[in-house]
């Protein structure tokens, strides 16, 4: 994770299924709108920390040209509460229990109380408008179902967390430096400097002509 970067988290029960799928399938939508600036993870609730993607989430990530590599599941903990931008749950249940651990990560730090506590945790449900069920122990359709459910919610997902507002787009780099005054490069060979000359005289055309002699003038006597 890159300083100043936003984390966000997908939670689910085990951290073998449907999270590592979500986290895929936001980590794509954020590419496709150009969206810079997020570090999106996965973690569970009652994850055993250092299993691996489950077979068939691993299979229908591939099918998609999707391929998880050194995957190691992790166990939600108090600090990524406090660190998290958003903590999205599968389901409300989930989220009850996040949020439970949320208020005693809150209690032990000393914030409640606090009239500025910005609530990090969501549910699917109320950023997409549907729950995302647990396919463990079901067969292979159960999880193409489950993926495709995910995708479908992540643009409605970006909009509801507001993220294009919060997000660090690369043509904005560009265009501060323009606007910060930086001189912009020229192209092309350059100009020489006009040398100034001097006018020139015109030339008179023809014979010159000889200059009148004087006669000398006759004596009177």
């Amino acid at each position: 994770m890159k300083k100043g970067e936003k984390k966000i988290i997908f939670v689910c029960t085990g951290n073998t299924c449907r999270s590592p799928m979500a986290e895929v399938l936001l980590k794509r939508e954020l590419s496709a709108q150009n969206l810079q600036g997020f570090f999106v993870c996965s973690a569970g609730i009652a994850a055993r920390t250092g299993d691996s993607v489950n077979p068939k989430s691993a299979q229908v990530l591939q099918e998609n040209g999707f391929i998880i590599e050194d995957f190691s599941a992790s166990l939600l903990t108090e600090k990524d509460l406090e660190k998290a931008f958003a903590v999205i749950c599968m389901t409300e249940r989930q989220k009850d229990v996040v949020m439970d651990m949320r208020w005693q990560a809150l209690k032990k730090a000393g914030l409640i109380g606090e009239d500025e506590i910005e609530n990090n945790v969501y549910s699917f449900a109320e950023l997409v408008g549907y729950e995302i069920l647990d396919p463990y122990g079901k067969d292979i359709d159960c999880y193409r179902y489950v993926y495709n459910l995910l995708g479908a919610g992540m643009r409605s997902l970006t909009e509801k967390l507001n993220l294009p507002t919060y997000a660090k787009k690369k043509t904005r780099a560009k265009k501060q430096s323009a606007a910060e005054g930086e001189p912009s490069k020229k192209r092309g060979r350059p100009r020489k400097n006009p040398i100034q000359e001097k006018p020139a005289v015109p030339k008179k055309r023809g014979r010159p002509r000889k200059q009148p002699t004087e006669k000398k003038g006759e004596i009177d006597l």
